[in-house]
């Protein structure tokens, strides 16, 4: 709830700059200037770092006197904003030898008043001087534990804004629809300024927060480069990297690239999709009853993104070699028994690192892409889990990685004569920045953005689950 509000505000008011929305209430008063935090990056390369404040502060890993930076404070703006977003629509998800009919109308609304927003930044010309000769503890407890995460950075926190007023977040769920199998639900968020300190409250909720005054609500970093001998630079342009020399340059796992054929222009895209499909290939080599079973679960979980973003993160951590914290799981049912369900079909294979495509990776790679897709995105996707419905985005989206028109006449296709289920797939392409109109005897798809990473996802969540949907 906190997470949503925040990241609206900053995708609103920053977006694709340097301002990263804190995600926690409870991480707010661990961010402040020259706090230090460990931006982690991610184990796909398109996935944005974590970013993760930590117990200290410049101060507390520096050798020698402490560091007094000149802070400046300025008023930065007033926020209030309203996104209403309203769904309707019916599915059948076929598992097996039954199906799910799905039916019913949602939802969500997330109005924003943070009031009067302040920022407190740091002057970095002040902290360059300041920082010169300087040296690192580099026996301190921090220090020594990101050194051996190899994805792991240290950077300290630039600036940040913070409310000024008391403010309250609410949200109400409603169940709503007709299924037989599962789900409606209509959800309304609201961020409300108190007024003189008096409890906001329009209606009665599930879930109440009070924000108190001087909560960070987002903030920027400075990454830190950091010598042999603990000598520090301050990382101050977008594409310079911070990291430790002893451990080299900061590594970000990729996907494995196809050559493109001599003579032939191969787009990105393609590149990138077609470096993914050994990890496709070990999904559909699973035993058909596992698929089923797979399907099933991951199908249920295309209405909460929340669930989807906590076994994302456990995933990655199997992938990485390491536990995820089980109490991560408890906040959402049955998480626990899908990531139980995926260890079982990797065997032997679950226990350290990844580094070949596996069911940990190749499951890993299909919720990564799920969990970067909005929650429009997922509601269209979820509607289209059906094995027809499936194959003919797979065969539309392997048209639209490499450029090609799609003939009207494909059998694949035979399931888009229904004009309703046509709707919900040029809906869900939509919804991924992606428009997909008719022309004469073809199907075209148009990305109006080459560099953005959503037709990826799309590419990747569709090839995953008609990977595992089980043929009818």
């Amino acid at each position: 709830m906190f997470a949503k509000a925040t990241k609206n505000v900053v995708s609103e008011i920053d977006t694709d700059g340097s301002l990263i929305p804190v995600s926690r209430l409870n991480d707010s008063d661990g961010v402040f200037p020259l706090a230090l935090v460990l931006k982690r990056n991610r184990y796909w390369f398109w996935q944005r770092p974590k970013y993760l404040p930590s117990d200290f502060k410049l101060n507390d890993v520096l050798v020698g006197d402490p560091i007094n930076p000149v802070v400046v404070e300025t008023d930065f703006l007033t926020y209030n904003s309203k996104v209403v977003d309203n769904k309707s629509g019916s599915a059948t998800a076929e598992l097996g030898p039954g199906s799910i009919n799905i039916g019913g109308t949602g939802s969500s609304k997330l109005q924003s008043s943070f009031g009067n927003l302040k920022k407190e930044e740091v002057d970095v010309q002040k902290l360059l001087q300041d920082s010169k000769s300087r040296v690192l503890d580099l026996h301190h407890s921090l220090i020594k534990q990101t050194r051996k995460m190899q994805r792991e950075v240290l950077a300290i926190v630039k600036e940040r804004v913070f409310t000024t007023q008391p403010c309250t977040v609410t949200e109400e769920v409603q169940g709503g629809g007709s299924c037989t199998g599962m789900f409606g639900f209509n959800k309304t968020i609201k961020v409300s300024v108190n007024d003189k300190g008096k409890p906001f409250v329009e209606y009665d909720t599930n879930v109440s927060i009070n924000i108190p005054t001087k909560t960070t609500i987002a903030y920027s970093v400075i990454e830190l480069e950091v010598d042999h001998t603990g000598r520090y630079g301050l990382c101050l342009l977008s594409n310079v990297k911070g990291g430790f020399e002893v451990d080299g340059p900061v590594k970000i796992k990729q996907a494995n690239l196809v050559s493109a054929v001599p003579g032939k222009t191969t787009s990105k895209l393609q590149k990138d999709f077609e470096g993914l499909q050994g990890q496709f290939a070990v999904l559909s080599k699973l035993p058909s009853s596992t698929r089923s079973s797979l399907f099933q679960q991951i199908s249920l979980l295309l209405q909460n993104s929340l669930a989807i973003s906590l076994l994302e993160e456990a995933l990655e951590d199997l992938c990485d070699g390491t536990q995820p914290d089980p109490s991560a799981l408890d906040e959402v049912p049955d998480l626990k028994a899908t990531l139980e369900l995926v260890q079982k079909a990797a065997g032997s294979n679950s226990s350290g690192k990844q580094t070949k495509p596996s069911v940990l990776t190749a499951t890993h790679l299909l919720f990564s892409s799920l969990d970067e897709m909005t929650d429009s995105a997922l509601f269209e996707l979820e509607s289209c889990c059906s094995y027809a419905t499936l194959q003919a985005l797979l065969h539309i989206v392997q048209n639209m990685a490499s450029r090609k028109k799609t003939s009207w006449k494909d059998a694949a296709l035979a399931v888009l004569a229904n004009e309703e289920v046509f709707k919900k797939i040029a809906a869900l392409f939509a919804s991924c920045n992606v428009t997909l109109f008719k022309e004469k005897d073809s199907l075209v798809t148009k990305i109006s953005n080459p560099q953005d990473r959503l037709p990826l996802m799309l590419c990747i969540a569709v090839k995953g689950l008609a990977s595992l949907a089980p043929p009818v």
